[in-house]
């Protein structure tokens, strides 16, 4: 069997190479809505994969970028997925700005942490298992979408048709910590209110109108009381808009909400009491529309995860680092493969922090150890209950 030592040994010697990759994609702008950018930044990842092997399914898509898969074929029984996505936060122009660098061990730039950096480790990955000659697995197929971003529209049904035939999934967003695996996500949900009222003349006849903001300020406070810390739910009301003109009594008024639970369960729970809020009439003749809903489920733990994370605990501490077990209150694809029964380890990248942030970056020296929990989870993790 290889050892740890021996994976770390080449994953190592593949440090320069890594980075050369990174400032390579991190370099091609591919902001979500820039399709030709992101089909670029998709098209660089698809030429690493296919010379080592991988054969490539292209999605197309009209409007955003092309989706893809990768898949290495083994002479194993075992069925593994890497997942990844190459769109960013970022605008065309922002690289012109500011290019991809390396300062103290870090590497900054757009998406180097979120999450290039995390594509360009899953491909160093299959390249390690490929000069090992380790081939005990029938397929990993790395699937690569272009729109995580905005939530996935076009890709989540691809995510989870590859998905449901595999025994585990390895997301490769960004790490938090050295020795830190995260198998539970909150489930994120989007919705909006609009309110229609009746305009009037603010000073002249105020009875005559019907507030849409009062009744917008009224489902708001509701909302608010909709959070519990003891569970972890969330529900913020956050882009607020109503009104025309200062002397015109509202006869509209709009608010974006976000929302995040840690269950299913409680996903139901909360739905419910949002779908009655905007059906509640605080401001007579006033009308709410309630559009939205849960846009990732929560990733929780199924039968096998446990599995997975104590395999990735041995890892871990067998490179000689402490283990941390995470969760986190953003959402990940890792939430659509978990939601479906397949046992799901995510945030396995590169350590970073700020994403989405001008000072975005990826922490260089933590690649060695990353690259090498990635390999060793491809060549141990166990077939799916």
């Amino acid at each position: 069997m290889t050892t740890l030592g021996e994976i770390r040994e080449r994953a190592a010697a593949y440090q320069q190479d890594y980075v050369r990759d990174l400032e390579r994609i991190v370099n091609i702008d591919s902001g979500t809505f820039d399709k030709e950018g992101v089909d670029r930044a998709g098209g660089f990842l698809r030429d690493l994969l296919a010379g080592i092997g991988c054969e490539i399914a292209v999605h197309p898509n009209s409007d955003l970028g092309d989706n893809f898969t990768a898949t290495l074929r083994g002479s194993g029984s075992r069925r593994l997925m890497l997942l990844g996505h190459f769109d960013t936060v970022y605008p065309a122009g922002t690289v012109a700005e500011r290019p991809f660098t390396v300062r103290d061990g870090r590497g900054y730039g757009p998406a180097t942490m979120d999450m290039k950096g995390g594509l360009i480790l899953g491909y160093y990955a299959l390249r390690i298992l490929r000069d090992l000659g380790f081939d005990d697995f029938a397929e990993i197929t790395f699937v690569a979408n272009s729109d995580e971003e905005i939530g996935s529209p076009t890709s989540r049904a691809l995510i989870e048709s590859e998905a449901q035939r595999m025994d585990a999934v390895f997301v490769l967003e960004p790490g938090r910590a050295n020795g830190g695996v995260l198998a539970t996500r909150k489930g994120v949900g989007m919705y909006e209110l609009v309110v229609h009222g009746r305009a009037a003349h603010a000073g002249a006849a105020p009875h005559e109108g019907r507030s849409a903001n009062l009744e917008l300020a009224h489902k708001i406070i509701a909302l608010h009381e909709l959070n519990n810390p003891d569970t972890g739910t969330t529900v913020s009301a956050n882009v607020m808009r109503g009104g025309s003109r200062r002397n015109v009594i509202s006869d509209h008024a709009s608010v974006e909400v976000d929302v995040r639970v840690p269950t299913r369960t409680e996903a139901e729970r909360v739905h419910a009491a949002i779908t009655e809020i905007a059906a509640r009439q605080w401001v007579p003749d006033t009308e709410t529309i309630l559009t939205g809903g849960l846009n990732r489920p929560p990733m929780e733990k199924v039968p096998g995860t446990d599995a997975l994370l104590n395999l990735a605990r041995e890892i871990v501490e067998g490179l000689g680092f402490q283990y941390q077990e995470l969760t986190s209150g953003g959402g990940s694809d890792g939430n659509f493969t978990a939601a479906i029964g397949v046992p799901t380890l995510d945030s396995l990248g590169p350590v970073g922090q700020n994403a989405h942030s001008v000072d975005e970056w990826v922490d260089l020296t933590t690649v060695p150890e990353r690259l090498t929990l990635v390999t060793a989870l491809l060549m141990r993790a166990p077939k799916r209950p």
